[in-house]
Parts: C-alpha cells; structure tokens; sequence
C-alpha cells in the first residue's frame, strides 16, 4: 500500500519558515566568516603541507576564518609586494627581503618562522662529509645564484678561515655534482636529495646532506610577515590563522599520504606531481618543522636575528628587536591547542 502525504499551503510555509531558522545558523556563520588571505613563496606542493591540511580539515573555518590563498612559482608575484599592495594579508618570505621591504618605507612586524630548522643546505659526495667549515675551504661550489658565495663567505667567517674557494654557476639539478663539476652543491634537504635518491644514490654512503644551520648559518626560513597595523586592529584573527596552521601542520606531519593527496589531486592538481615524491618530500621536511621538546610551532629564539640574522644582513639595516620581531600571537596561539 502506497501512502501519500498531503499538506497545506499554511502547512508548507511553516515548514519553510521552520527549515530556514534552521539553516540559518550555517548561513550566518558563513557570513560572518572573517575573509583574510595568505601568499606563499612557492608552487602549491607538500610543502605548503600545513595550509593543505589546515583548509581540509576545517582548523581554519574553526577560527572562523574564511581563509583564501595566493600560490607563488616563477610567474607569481613575490609575496611582500602582495602584501605592501594590500592583496595579501599574511606572507611568508625571507629575511633579507624583509629588510629592504621596511627599508623601502613598509611597516612590517614578524610573527614566526615557518621552519624551526632552515632546509638550505649543501650537498657533496660520499667521499666528502662535511663535519665543519673548514671543510668548505678549497673546494668548488656549485650555485644558482651568485649572491650565495656571500653564504660561504659567512660560514668562513664564523671560525676565521680565509675566503678560498671557487663557484661555479648550475640549474637545480643536483647531477653537475654527480658528474664531478664540482665539490659542493647548493641545495634544499626536502628536493634534491630526492633527486640523488632517484639516481640509485643512498644519503650517508653515496652522498651527505648538511644544513646550513648545522654549520653556523642560523638563519630563519619562511618568515612570517604582516603589517604592523593590519595585526593590531585584527589581533584575534591573526592568532586564529597562526592556531588553524599550526594544527594543519600537526595532521600533516602526521598524515604524509593524505596530504600529499591533496595535492596531487586537488590543490596542485595541474603540476603535474607525483605522491610518492611528495611523500617523500614530507618526510624529509617534518623534521625541520616539527619544533624541539617544549617548543611550539613558528616560535624561535630572538637572540638568532640580533646574532647570525644581523651579521647576514651586512650593510642592511635591521630595525630594533621590539619594533621587527612579535611571538606573542605565536605563543597565544599554542596556549589554544
């Protein structure tokens, strides 16, 4: 027997007046969500792994944020132009560009650092580790860009050796190293040691990856940078967006695979990457970015930018501790976890 179910003109408008106060809490709190947007310096790969996992699994939208994004690549804008132009609220990006962009008249404030250790690095050879900087004197460097020998130049200086050595220019492949053109290749621990890898070369034996931090060259990657009044009259906001990524970094971290799904299929779905290499990637990066016992996310020691941070910086300026550097939104953002 087939039952059908009548119902008034009257009956309906209840009925729809009923399920719109229903959904009107979903509505107003999209509505009310508070719009901010983030620029990253680099393709949306695994290493944007925090914010891929911090936007699926709602951490962001929890803070009541309605969070949107600005990739960066070759093409892209860099990311302190995004912010000095307003279309970008919160960036990542590195220290000496963040001096001449307060330098040029912005006023920024730095909130953190994304890495708790830098991935910069060296590669060499089985038959060359690289226990210290003197290690580094003598040898031919193989770099992308030729400002990095001011990178050489600091890690002598930090024991007083002389500045001998040779650069020659290279792509970002790592093979030139491979082929003998050279002793030292400049490279990034979470992407070229995966290229040696998939060369049918093993880290420790065949080849040695030594990060700059772990030479003396302490200097913070990935920056996170707003401006100083934007933070002030959006202080609540800005420590919900510093909490909702802490907690995508944690799932990601813990969730390699699923991450770097989202990648693949769906955030950096037309770059055509591979999950195993993404994979592999967040392997190598969790432990620069998982902080130290009793450390949290993005906070680091002050003293680095007063030290090694403003020895970099050279004849830049570096503005006073108080006025650059705030982990105060950091450390409240932890307290909430």
């Amino acid at each position: 027997m087939t039952r059908t179910i009548s119902m008034t003109r009257r009956g309906l408008l209840a009925l729809g007046t009923a399920l719109s106060f229903a959904t009107l809490p979903a509505i107003a709190s999209a509505q009310d969500a508070f719009e901010m947007t983030y620029a990253y310096g680099w393709i949306s790969n695994i290493e944007q792994g925090g914010l891929w996992g911090g936007l699926d699994q709602g951490y962001f939208t929890e803070e009541g944020l309605d969070l949107k994004y600005i990739p960066g690549g070759p093409n892209a804008p860099q990311t302190l132009v995004s912010l000095s132009a307003g279309s970008a609220d919160i960036v990542t990006a590195n220290w000496l560009p963040v001096l001449d962009a307060i330098d040029s008249g912005n006023d920024f404030i730095i909130l953190g650092a994304v890495w708790a250790k830098s991935p910069a690095a060296f590669l060499s050879m089985g038959d060359l580790p690289l226990t210290g900087p003197e290690d580094l004197v003598g040898k031919t460097f193989l770099a992308q860009k030729p400002e990095d020998s001011s990178i050489i130049d600091a890690i002598l200086d930090t024991e007083g050796l002389p500045h001998e050595y040779e650069v020659k220019p290279t792509g970002f492949s790592p093979e030139p190293l491979v082929a003998g053109d050279g002793d030292i290749y400049f490279a990034f621990a979470t992407n070229q040691p995966i290229t040696m890898e998939q060369l049918g070369l093993s880290e420790g034996t065949d080849f040695h990856t030594t990060l700059l931090d772990d030479l003396g060259y302490e200097v913070k990657q990935s920056l996170i940078i707003a401006k100083r009044d934007y933070v002030e009259a959006h202080r609540g906001e800005v420590v919900g967006f510093l909490r909702g990524f802490m907690k995508g970094w944690d799932y990601a971290i813990a969730n390699p695979g699923a991450v770097a799904d989202l990648v693949v299929d769906e955030y950096g779905a037309d770059l055509g990457l591979s999950k195993d290499q993404q994979v592999r990637q967040m392997e190598l990066q969790a432990p620069l970015l998982t902080p130290a016992e009793g450390e949290t996310f993005f906070v680091f020691d002050p003293a680095l930018i007063e030290g090694t941070m403003t020895e970099v910086a050279g004849d830049r300026t570096v503005p006073p501790l108080d006025q650059l550097l705030d982990l105060s939104l950091a450390k409240e953002a932890a307290e909430g976890l």
